[in-house]
């Protein structure tokens, strides 16, 4: 029989949906003809993105886009302000999601031992690992998305945790904590999947914010540090949350997108 096209019709709900992978993703999924519900931090912002999609996908009804705002930073509301997205999103569970992306993230400059405060520690959880243990136990309810192997919950992590940088200490333990997250969920949360991808350098906004900060030839020596001798673009890495989403069979796993870093010498 023909393959089948996972996407299709597929509600996705996609956290930093409003630049970058996120908005990557989100692209991909129309492209197959699924429905997708981007988040991001402001709601002027994500307005603005749904009219972008909706306008790369004139073919495809208006409905398939839409996007509703949530502060994930707001850890003192962040349960309730959850919520109340998945009852918008869902309709009050009428209209069940079958995947949810999470590729939210504020930019935590790089700390190294010399100045780790509590704070600083602390601070580079509250979004991307705390927002995803609140979506897991939303989740959990059943009342937002089925109880299937044909659902799933895909994390970010990053590189920086298999291979740190000097002075990248706590991302790299920001980032392995999203691993570890995964483990833990896969098996609370079955039969729906959990899967984690770790992105290398990709070109997104997030990375040029990074780069300014880091002083010029930042964006070279990403490129010269890999075995492909390039920056990731989105569209590339969106292709791992894909697989993740149409994979039935896959739980509990690592995605890799970094352009042979791992295997590159150090000083290449």
């Amino acid at each position: 029989m023909a393959h089948p096209n996972r996407l299709q019709d597929a509600n996705v709900l996609i956290f930093g949906g409003t630049s970058g992978i996120g908005f990557a993703v989100a692209s991909l999924v129309l492209s197959q003809g699924g429905h997708v519900t981007i988040s991001g931090s402001t709601q002027p912002k994500v307005n603005d993105k749904v009219a972008k999609l909706r306008s790369l996908y004139q073919s495809l009804p208006a409905s398939n886009v839409s996007g509703h705002a949530v502060d994930l930073a707001d850890t003192a509301n962040l349960e309730k302000n959850l919520t109340d997205l998945f009852e918008k999103v869902t309709e009050g569970g009428q209209k069940k999601i079958d995947h949810i992306v999470f590729t939210a993230g504020d930019l935590s400059a790089p700390r190294g031992l010399a100045d780790v405060t509590v704070e600083g520690v602390i601070s580079g959880f509250n979004v991307r690992f705390i927002s995803s243990v609140f979506i897991a136990k939303l989740i959990r309810t059943g009342k937002y998305m089925p109880m299937s192997p044909s659902s799933s919950f895909t994390v970010t992590g990053g590189v920086n945790t298999r291979k740190p940088m000097p002075g990248w200490v706590l991302p790299a333990a920001w980032g392995g904590a999203s691993s570890g997250l995964v483990n833990g969920l896969a098996v609370e949360l079955a039969p729906i999947r959990i899967n984690c991808v770790e992105p290398g350098a990709i070109h997104t906004e997030l990375l040029d914010k990074a780069i300014q900060n880091m002083g010029p030839g930042a964006l070279d020596a990403f490129a010269k540090a890999t075995l492909t001798k390039t920056v990731g673009e989105p569209s590339d890495c969106a292709e791992a949350y894909a697989y993740f989403m149409r994979d039935r069979f896959v739980t509990g796993t690592t995605a890799q997108t970094n352009g042979g870093l791992l295997l590159a010498p150090r000083d290449s």
